[in-house]
């Protein structure tokens, strides 16, 4: 008998996935450890002079980590739909909590309040808003997915994020603000916006911020860092010039783990911004090349996942998360190599910040639910 085809061989059959994204749990997994490994080499100088505890970053990290994977557990088995149904409870709890920060309750630290105290962390309230804006946006490009190209299907996303921002701008958090504020406008060009309207909104929104940013001198002297790190070692230039000695003098292979000298004082919190410099200066270039290809390798996966997910509220959930994941750790790492000018943001699962890897977890387990419901494509088989 001859052999026939049951289904033309380039037809795809889809199939619901049955398991989570390992790989992209085990890349997550990967980046924390470096993370509180590095957390403690970085920090350990000045806990000790702070507080007389080189563990105190230490276990503090390993605290909101543990908290972070119970509610990546949980994530994970929650349906991400439900975040669809919720979505602008989400967000006005997003803005209440914003706006609690600027009351007498937000906690004050160097002349900023971003955080509200809890019994066991100060919780960043901008970090929730990275997540509360992501799932708003999603929640609209699914509602108008037919009518993204008009303008009346995207203006009222753009309006949800002008409030946001405008909050944290107020604490003030212009790092945290301007990337919600790119996250949400790529997601909505993503999600169907014309070219037209996409340029229209974001030009404005250039300027806003350009002009936003020279009003403050710090924010100046920042750009000033940037444009020649150099100049003023002494002063204004001292934390980013330290970070490029570090890196130069990790050279291929490191100085070794735990013997950074730039961490002595010469870079201002390094276990937050600038972890990224201590990790070049102690692992050395080969190191760092690697730590980049696991981010590049996540973002790349993260990217498989949005392709094969085709529920449109779940496809921009992942959409959004992926970029704020990529573009907060190409911010972070542009800083401390000075291809970028200072914006003050923590590299993702690695920087401490008890808020930040808490969130970003949570983020995670979303995604590896939304990996249960992926489709995947595969040839049918040539029967006889």
């Amino acid at each position: 008998m001859q052999s026939v085809v049951k289904n033309d061989i380039k037809k795809t059959k889809r199939e619901p996935a049955k398991r989570i994204d390992y790989i992209i749990l085990s890349s997550v997994i990967l980046l924390v450890i470096i993370g509180v490994l590095m957390i403690f080499s970085a920090s350990s100088v000045q806990a000790s002079y702070e507080y007389n505890d080189s563990t105190k970053f230490l276990r503090s990290q390993l605290q909101f980590a543990a908290i972070g994977f119970v509610l990546m557990y949980i994530a994970s088995k929650l349906n991400y739909k439900i975040y669809k149904k919720y979505a602008f409870i989400i967000y006005v709890f997003n803005i209440f909590l914003l706006a609690l920060t600027l009351s007498p309750l937000g906690v004050n630290v160097g002349g900023a309040k971003r955080w509200l105290n809890l019994i066991f962390l100060r919780f960043q309230t901008s970090e929730f808003s990275k997540f509360a804006c992501i799932v708003m946006t999603a929640y609209f490009i699914d509602l108008n997915k037919y009518t993204m190209h008009k303008l009346k299907s995207v203006i009222i996303p753009i309006g949800f994020l002008i409030l946001n921002c405008a909050l944290i701008y107020v604490q003030p958090s212009f790092s945290a603000m301007s990337i919600i504020l790119m996250v949400g406008l790529i997601m909505i060009f993503i999600g169907g916006m014309s070219v037209k309207f996409m340029l229209i909104s974001a030009v404005p929104f250039a300027v806003a911020i350009i002009t936003l940013m020279m009003k403050q001198q710090y924010r100046m002297a920042r750009l000033m860092s940037f444009l020649d790190p150099f100049k003023d070692t002494a002063g204004r230039d001292w934390q980013i010039s330290n970070s490029i000695y570090a890196m130069a003098s990790g050279g291929l292979f490191g100085v070794g783990f735990g013997k950074s000298t730039q961490k002595y004082f010469y870079i201002s919190q390094p276990q937050n911004d600038f972890i990224f410099a201590v990790i070049a200066e102690e692992f050395g270039f080969l190191m760092s090349v690697a730590l980049i290809f696991i981010y590049v390798f996540l973002i790349f996966r993260i990217f498989r996942l949005f392709v094969d997910t085709k529920d449109t509220f779940g496809k921009m959930l992942v959409c959004g998360i992926g970029l704020q994941l990529g573009l907060q750790t190409v911010m972070n790492i542009g800083v401390a190599t000075s291809t970028l000018p200072n914006t003050g943001i923590g590299l993702p699962f690695i920087s401490y910040g008890g808020t930040s890897i808490i969130i970003f977890l949570s983020m995670t387990g979303v995604l590896l639910n939304i990996s249960k419901y992926r489709v995947s494509k595969r040839k049918k088989e040539v029967v006889k």
